[in-house]
């Protein structure tokens, strides 16, 4: 979502009804994961410039479909489009201009640059990717929600459990490599429910 700009809300909706849909995993209802790959970012990018300067669903919707008939496999992330006006979308295809209304007409030749989109999602993952340590947080479908350090897979109870049978800061940051004395401290400075003992019948 933050490399996109889309709500959850959007990317759900444009899956059910097959406009764009992630490559790597698919979302069953709401609230759960979908997974994207870079082809798709791009794609999701451009269609989302593409509504905020005011072309509708319907009109994209139909560029897609004419540009697969062509044998393109995905058409937002392999083609130039653009729109001069909010109501018109061009597109560069065999390098020709058509437009999307009337797909099989030529118009000028114009084409604007999409690599700055590319650039852009680029280094956006790589902000995501550079996580800020000593935070702690709860991520939906990780690990069954539980509290983690931040940007990690690893438990904050799997940290205070280790620090409680004797193993210092030092010792933690051996067994975790990942983490740092920020993580730890994040980690020791929060207090968790009291486990449930499941009882015997």
């Amino acid at each position: 979502m933050k490399l996109t700009g889309l709500s959850a809300r959007q990317l759900q909706y444009w899956d059910e009804q097959r406009f764009l849909s992630p490559s790597l995993r698919g979302g069953k209802g709401k609230g759960r994961r979908r997974l994207y790959d870079f082809r798709d970012l791009v794609s999701l990018r451009v269609a989302a410039d593409l509504r905020r300067q005011g072309i509708s669903l319907q009109l994209i919707r139909k560029a897609v479909a004419h540009l697969c008939e062509l044998d393109y496999e995905e058409p937002l992330s392999q083609i130039r489009f653009w729109s001069p006006d909010g109501k018109q979308l061009l597109f560069s295809e065999a390098d020709t201009i058509r437009e999307a209304r009337r797909p099989a007409q030529t118009i000028a030749w114009w084409a604007v640059p999409v690599a700055a989109i590319v650039d852009e999602l680029e280094r956006g993952i790589v902000r995501l990717d550079r996580r800020q340590h000593g935070r702690v947080e709860r991520r939906r479908g990780a690990l069954g929600s539980k509290l983690l350090i931040a940007g990690t897979r690893i438990p904050v109870e799997s940290v205070q459990r280790l620090h409680t049978d004797g193993a210092d800061e030092g010792e933690i940051l051996r067994l975790y490599p990942d983490l740092n004395a920020a993580d730890v401290r994040a980690a020791l400075a929060e207090e968790l429910p009291p486990r449930r003992i499941k009882r015997a019948i």
